[in-house]
């Protein structure tokens, strides 16, 4: 094998390790089900400031995300479907962009048409405490702001079960 057949098999090893692996990312501790939500405050992309108290008495779903991911763009339409549902209920939905440059998230909002309140994740200030380490991830949070679930992956491939953990938060 010349050299660029050797290029060539150790591209298609990382390409296939990197499938294999999902969305990597960083490597922070996992948060537990059954503490405490960690607090935040942000702003959200149209402005306004997010904090974990202002869901208090309400479930909340947050579903950290990045462009690039394409675990990330497959829930999309999934996540807004549960948002339709759900708006009226006693249940929040917010999107918080990882790993990525802020424009990007938001030229990715905008093209996706997420429906619900979405925040960019500055400097890892939510996704550490979080215990984020790749995209996409869901953490499901209890009226009470106890972490109920914490779901890892593409959603697509639990949509039933998605259904029954968001309505769970109503």
């Amino acid at each position: 094998m010349n050299l660029t057949g050797y290029f060539k098999h150790f591209a298609w090893v990382l390409f296939f390790l990197g499938a294999l692996t999902g969305c990597s990312g960083d490597n922070f501790p996992a948060l537990q089900v059954g503490v405490q939500a960690p607090a935040f405050t942000a702003a959200s992309l149209d402005g306004k400031t997010k904090s974990i108290s202002d869901y208090h008495g309400k479930g909340l779903i947050m579903i950290f995300m990045s462009s690039w991911c394409p675990c990330s763009n497959e829930s999309i339409p999934i996540v807004n479907d549960a948002y339709q549902r759900h708006k009226n209920d006693n249940v929040e939905f917010l999107m918080v962009g990882i790993q990525e440059a802020r424009s990007k998230f938001e030229r990715f909002i905008a093209k996706r048409s997420i429906l619900f309140p979405a925040i960019y994740d500055d400097d890892k200030l939510i996704s550490r405490p979080y215990g984020i380490n790749a995209p996409p991830t869901m953490v499901f949070i209890n009226k009470n702001g106890m972490v109920k679930r914490v779901f890892y992956g593409n959603i697509k491939d639990k949509k039933e079960e998605f259904v029954q953990w968001v309505e769970e938060m109503t």
